[in-house]
């Protein structure tokens, strides 16, 4: 290939496509144990050594979408490069980013109303919604009627979205029994919806079976490199 053919060709990759490809080679290159994931192919594998594949995944990825909301987008890609996992841990619990509350409305045709701090909202029934930093509950003539741990707070068409660090923003078993984090709020994580692994439909997460997660958690470890493709 002469200089100005791959001059040209550099012009032409993506950023993305860029880093794809440098992630790619820096994982031929790697003899340590390492996590390569090919998006095209929608298969995670863990590698040690030159050849010695340890593990072979198939793995939901990024979809690729975006939303954009009140002057936000979000990109659901899963990032391309190299990576490392910098944290594991069980029973793992999803803390929503406002994104997930942005989906649910559109999907549900609700107003969305943010909450900042402990809040009672009155209505003109003499009822009240209340959500502090430890609960969130209706309160009418028959009393308190609490929300469940992860259940979306919708009272009429209106979807409240909690406070960062209040238990009402925590959903629990979303994320299967174990996540392996990578760092800037992405992961290699479980799911209860099986049928999404091997498809491009996260919001950029990978996510595996209950077998192949739980391999992962309990062979990999913290600092592995994770390169992405």
């Amino acid at each position: 290939m002469n200089v100005l053919h791959a001059l040209g060709l550099a012009i032409l990759l993506t950023p993305l496509v860029a880093r794809g490809q440098d992630a790619r080679l820096a994982a031929e290159r790697d003899t340590g144990m390492r996590i390569v994931v090919s998006l095209g192919e929608r298969r995670l594998r863990v590698i040690e050594g030159e050849h010695d594949t340890l593990l072979v995944a198939r793995a939901a990825v990024g979809s690729g979408g975006e939303i954009s909301y009140g002057g936000h987008r979000w990109q659901f890609d899963t990032p391309r490069g190299v990576r490392a996992v910098v944290s594991k841990d069980s029973a793992p619990v999803w803390i929503p980013p406002d994104w997930h509350y942005v989906e649910v409305a559109r999907r549900e045709h609700l107003k969305l109303v943010w909450l900042h701090g402990d809040t009672t909202i009155a209505y003109d029934d003499g009822s009240k919604l209340v959500v502090d930093r430890d609960a969130a509950r209706f309160i009418d003539e028959r009393g308190p009627d609490p929300f469940s741990l992860g259940e979306h707070i919708i009272v009429d068409d209106v979807l409240y979205v909690p406070p960062i660090g209040s238990e009402s923003r925590k959903v629990p078993g979303e994320l299967g029994a174990f996540r392996l984090s990578i760092g800037d709020g992405f992961g290699i994580h479980g799911t209860p919806d099986k049928s999404s692994i091997g498809n491009a439909v996260t919001h950029g997460c990978m996510r595996l079976s209950d077998a192949d997660i739980a391999w992962l958690y309990h062979h990999v470890p913290v600092g592995t490199k994770v390169y992405v493709y």
